[in-house]
């Protein structure tokens, strides 16, 4: 069975952005968003999630954009002397005890709004990057036993096997926005893998909010006319994918594991293995030309025999040619 997980990022970013994800969703282009729980649309978004209770939505953990929940003089090394967060653009240490107060406050914020984060997930792939980003978020996802994005980088992986939380068996994490935006999609959709993936995208509206705060605007709106596409959800159908969201990865994952475990025959019902015959060796090229190797069937020798007619036979050259000699008058030679 193939399950998948479409993933609207920056649920909360902005009004106009909050707006497109919910045309997206209902028109069954996506099944799943993140929440930015410090950004100028997430009160708008809450009031959107509580509106589309079967959409699922998780915490888009954000290190990158604005400012802290928690009091930036308690994370100095995630943010600037202004007190914003340290931009994506440059690469920075950010110390682990830092992530993790900065995580807590924003799971804290996400959970006293009524709802519970499905997943986890990071703002600019920081978890994809960055070991420390990794760890914290992989230590939350465990502790409260929710899944998380999958890496695409294994070596960003902590060395901790404890630190291993539900993901699913694939990613996508692609841009839409091209003029292929449409057909990339469809691509990915006819060749998907059995088991469960995610694909990430960022469907949205521009607004004035967004256009301070990003530098992606226009890109989501061509994403958002992908994703809004009816072509979309009729290739689900039709290929018979089941859209899910990270709410429902558990179940589906112990249900696929059950079923390719109950897939396995017993060894009174594995058909017997038939030996390969072995392959009779090729003739040589000398073999081959020679006419006692030639083996052609009878039937098929006196069907050349009827359809050709016998032909008179001609006198040998050789002969020809001697009696020829026989006529020239013979001159003796002078030395």
């Amino acid at each position: 069975m193939k399950h998948l997980i479409i993933n609207a990022d920056d649920f909360g970013l902005s009004p106009g952005v909050n707006r497109g994800i919910i045309e997206a969703y209902q028109a069954e282009g996506i099944s799943s968003t993140t929440l930015m729980v410090n950004m100028p649309g997430f009160a708008d978004a809450v009031r959107l999630a509580g509106l589309h209770p079967e959409l699922g939505v998780g915490l888009h953990v954000n290190l990158t954009y604005g400012r802290p929940i928690s009091d930036p003089r308690l994370v100095p090394s995630l943010v600037q002397a202004d007190g914003q967060f340290l931009p994506a653009s440059e690469i920075y240490y950010r110390e682990l005890r830092d992530i993790e107060t900065e995580l807590s406050a924003q799971w804290e914020r996400f959970i006293a709004t009524g709802l519970r984060p499905t997943h986890l997930d990071a703002h600019h792939h920081l978890h994809q990057i960055f070991p420390n980003v990794y760890e914290a978020m992989a230590r939350l996802a465990v502790k409260e036993g929710i899944p998380m994005r999958r890496l695409q980088k294994p070596q960003v992986r902590s060395g901790n096997a404890a630190l291993l939380p539900l993901t699913t068996k694939q990613v996508l994490l692609d841009t839409y926005e091209g003029d292929n935006g449409l057909q990339k999609l469809l691509y990915y959709l006819r060749n998907l893998q059995h088991g469960s993936t995610e694909i990430m995208c960022h469907p949205g509206y521009v607004d004035e909010p967004l256009r301070v705060i990003s530098t992606l605007t226009k890109e989501r709106e061509a994403e958002l006319a992908v994703f809004r596409n009816p072509a979309i959800s009729r290739a689900i159908r039709a290929l018979g994918i089941r859209l899910i969201h990270y709410g429902m990865l558990g179940s589906v994952e112990n249900r696929f594991d059950l079923a390719q475990t109950e897939a396995v025959p017993h060894e009174d019902t594995i058909p017997p293995v038939v030996p390969l015959q072995p392959l009779t060796p090729k003739r040589t090229l000398t073999q081959r030309k020679k006419p006692g190797n030639r083996k052609l069937k009878s039937s098929s020798l006196a069907w050349r025999k009827q359809r050709r007619p016998a032909l008179p036979r001609k006198k040998p050259r050789v002969a020809a040619r001697k009696k020829k000699r026989t006529l020239k008058p013979q001159h003796s030679r002078t030395y």
